[in-house]
């Protein structure tokens, strides 16, 4: 993904991103080497989850002009500015180590307006599901936050929501040229949804894995 992001952003003087669920901007994700070493990208970073935006933080704070060209917001994206319930695993769990040595990897990844989303890891985990109250903003009001004028650029990972975030980039103001979001936990509506309208507005989409990569024609 990275070699394709990479190609299709090759022109640009300078790249505008946003990536939603950031997680610590590093394990599994596909545009951390791009951002670090161009630095012609410029964006914002969004993770709800307050020990993940630390270390998400910690990962760039050595990148080259990091103040000057990356934004770190410590909220969640919604369908509306409101305040909503937020689940993630909590840090305890590392002293349990059979559990996550029977857990998958990405265990540390998962976090949810949909507490059910981390109970399929099975009643084991249950006990280190932390509840929170999380800010959120919709899309369109971080854009108007930031002043954003151009946007190249946005990957979305946020477990089950990323339709919903979608949804939201009003095409007809951005023309994003690339487009990455996590389809793997979408229903078979909000997968066929995402295909349509990405088809609509003029973009090839390619996947991989769990992932779709959406490259404006």
């Amino acid at each position: 993904m990275s070699r394709l992001i990479r190609a299709a952003l090759r022109d640009k003087d300078e790249v505008f991103f946003i990536q939603v669920g950031s997680h610590d901007g590093i394990t599994g994700d596909p545009i951390h080497n791009l951002i670090i070493e161009n630095i012609r990208y410029q964006g914002i970073f969004i993770e709800p989850v307050p020990h993940s935006f630390e270390r998400l933080k910690k990962t760039y704070q050595c990148a080259k002009n990091s103040s000057q060209r990356l934004r770190f917001e410590n909220i969640a994206i919604a369908q509306t500015n409101e305040t909503r319930k937020f689940y993630y695993l909590s840090q305890d769990i590392k002293d349990d180590k059979a559990l996550i040595n029977s857990l998958p990897l990405t265990y540390d990844q998962l976090s949810s307006f949909n507490r059910k989303h981390l109970e399929t890891l099975g009643e084991e985990i249950i006990p280190y599901i932390v509840e929170t109250d999380v800010p959120c903003l919709s899309l369109q009001e971080l854009l108007i936050k930031h002043q954003v004028k151009n946007l190249d650029l946005i990957h979305i990972d946020v477990e089950g929501f990323d339709y919903f975030v979608l949804a939201q980039i009003d095409f007809s103001r951005y023309r994003p040229k690339v487009i990455l979001y996590e389809h793997v936990h979408l229903t078979v509506y909000e997968k066929d949804s995402a295909i349509a309208l990405l088809h609509q507005h003029d973009y090839e989409l390619l996947t991989h894995g769990g992932d779709t990569l959406a490259i404006l024609k």
